[in-house]
């Protein structure tokens, strides 16, 4: 039996959504299907097999409400209100991956694209590809958020670098690096904004993606939304139709991996919207969330934060369904809460006598630097991306900064000074910029994970080297700073965290030079109207003391994984 249902799949393309099947196979197909424990009302039928057509049992399907287990043949079943489903979607387990679509997972099928039968739609086979078992404990993911491209011709992308450019960059950079990554699967997440309210910049999008020979699970983030629709489902169709669900799940190397929309877009006023999740989108969650042993690491990843903000504010006490979604996460072992939204960095560990004691926070950067102006800071953080690997069920990760530059300099009113970049730009030998470091003409690498500034950084008369840290937290180790002929000394953390009023020196003072170049109106009448000029405190920012007049030395730091970085600097 098992024997002729793996002929069958095999007879069918991967993509069909129904069973084109001689008369044979349609009976072996009613023998398998007799043989499981169907309900005795259903409307929604579908099978889960491999890439060889062997049934795969025990995986999740859901039709974004509900959560069925496939059977021992592969078989699902779902009696399902119809008027409320938009697709059937897999939640892919341990050791396979969906088929790719255009770069992108396709764990789904549309219902609008099922014919029912009936009463009944069969979305036929969902096949799965199963992973080298030498790659099937060792993912590593590939997280951008924000990339949010603009048309050159935008008034918004007029004041520095071209949008469309600096994500070009950006996808280069991600796929040289994961071309070098033979051991081990590699996946990306993008956090939203995959465009700037232009959807055919959307489809730009989704052709980058295809050439990266891996694949990428994208979320919604408010400017991916079409404004002119009247509705919150309304305004995500263009990313549905080319990604799929808004919420979906799927796992790897006993990690489970939750993609939420947790924006709700505002029906009488489509730009404005609220935190959290919708009352369906909560009914799904719990859903999911029901097969997942609580010993299971998780990771949560959406647009917008959802557990603290930099600014010290706590998401799960404000957000629609904050509270529950906030109990649901704290009873399992291990949370990562990934998001973006901000364009700032934040990583944060709820302290051990906090109800989300258990849970992480993680929030990225723009990968394409400042909104407006693409400049190579976002709040402290160059550009780049966050890389996560996950190996026998350990979750590590390092900032990726990205070393290529596509667009040249194209505003009128001339670029800052760059006092304090580290790097200088070269030909790259493809008509394009390349960043290498002042001193050394290194690559700018993954060795980069901070900035170091010399005395006088945040003012003449200053006396303290400054450091800011970007992916720091409370696991990592307090930074030293060792002088000429001198012992390490432990630098003095600044803690704007917490805090409505940023202290004095808790900003980076490259990004500092750069917005209050663009914030000038003098220069920027534009910019200075949407507070171009303002900065958040950043709780990264460490500071030591040193009153020579002329000086050098190592500051020195090891992340929470055990990874020590090291710069020079000298006056």
């Amino acid at each position: 039996m098992l024997a002729a249902m793996g002929l069958l799949a095999s007879c069918t393309s991967e993509i069909d959504i129904t069973e084109d099947a001689t008369q044979d196979e349609a009976m072996a197909i009613a023998e398998a299907e007799a043989q499981t424990k169907a309900p005795s009302n259903y409307n929604i039928k579908g099978r889960v097999v491999d890439n060889a057509g062997n049934p795969l049992s025990g995986v999740v399907v859901s039709d974004g409400t509900q959560c069925v287990l496939t059977e021992s043949n592969g078989y699902f079943y779902m009696n399902s209100d119809i008027s409320k489903v938009t697709f059937v979607h897999v939640s892919t387990p341990t050791g396979y991956l969906p088929k790719m679509q255009s770069g992108a997972p396709v764990h789904y099928k549309r219902l609008s694209s099922i014919t029912p039968s009936g009463g009944v739609y069969n979305f036929g086979k969902f096949t799965l590809n199963p992973i080298p078992s030498n790659k099937a404990n060792k993912l590593t993911i590939f997280f951008t958020a924000d990339p949010q491209p603009r048309n050159k011709t935008s008034t918004w992308d007029k004041f520095a670098f071209y949008s469309t450019r600096c994500c070009e960059a950006l996808y280069r950079d991600i796929k040289e690096t994961a071309n070098a990554m033979s051991d081990r699967q590699v996946i990306g997440i993008c956090l939203g904004d995959l465009a700037h309210e232009d959807m055919t910049l959307m489809g730009t999008y989704a052709d980058a993606i295809k050439q990266f020979g891996f694949p990428t699970f994208n979320i919604i983030g408010n400017h991916d939304n079409d404004y002119s629709k009247t509705s919150d489902d309304g305004c995500a169709w263009r990313f549905e139709e080319l990604f799929g669900p808004r919420n979906f799940s799927f796992n790897y190397g006993g990690v489970h991996i939750v993609m939420l929309d947790n924006l709700i877009m505002d029906a009488n006023g489509l730009k404005t919207y609220s935190q959290g999740l919708t009352d369906e989108i909560w009914t799904w969650l719990q859903a999911d969330m029901a097969y997942v042993p609580k010993t299971t690491k998780v990771m949560v990843c959406a647009h917008s934060p959802m557990f603290k903000l930099e600014n010290g504010n706590e998401r799960t006490n404000t957000a629609n369904h904050g509270p529950d979604y906030g109990a649901l996460f704290d009873q399992y072992s291990e949370v990562h809460a990934w998001a973006g939204h901000t364009h700032t960095t934040f990583n944060y560990n709820y302290p051990t006598n906090h109800r989300h004691k258990r849970v992480q926070v993680h929030t990225l950067a723009r990968s394409t630097g400042d909104l407006w102006t693409n400049e190579y800071l976002s709040d402290g953080t160059p550009r780049g991306f966050t890389i996560v690997d996950i190996e026998n069920g350990q979750i590590k990760w390092r900032f990726h900064p990205t070393k290529y530059l596509h667009s040249n300099f194209h505003g009128t009113q001339g670029q800052p000074a760059y006092t304090y970049r580290d790097w200088n730009y070269t030909d790259d030998g493809q008509g394009h910029l390349k960043a290498v470091m002042k001193g050394t003409n290194n690559d700018l690498d993954e060795s980069y994970q901070m900035h170091v500034y010399a005395p006088g950084a945040y003012g003449s008369g200053n006396k303290y080297v400054f450091a800011n840290i970007f992916l720091w937290d409370d696991k990592w180790s307090t930074p030293t700073f060792t002088s000429t002929g001198s012992s390490p000394v432990t630098m003095e953390h600044i803690q704007a965290f917490n805090s409505t009023t940023p202290t004095e020196f808790s900003h980076d003072a490259a990004d500092t030079e750069i917005k209050l170049f663009y914030s000038d109106p003098s220069r920027y009448t534009q910019l200075d109207n949407s507070n171009y000029g303002q900065h958040l405190g950043l709780h990264t920012i460490f500071r030591v003391r040193d009153t020579k007049a002329h000086d050098s030395g190592i500051v020195s730091v090891t992340d929470r994984f055990g990874n020590t970085y090291t710069r020079s600097i000298s006056w």
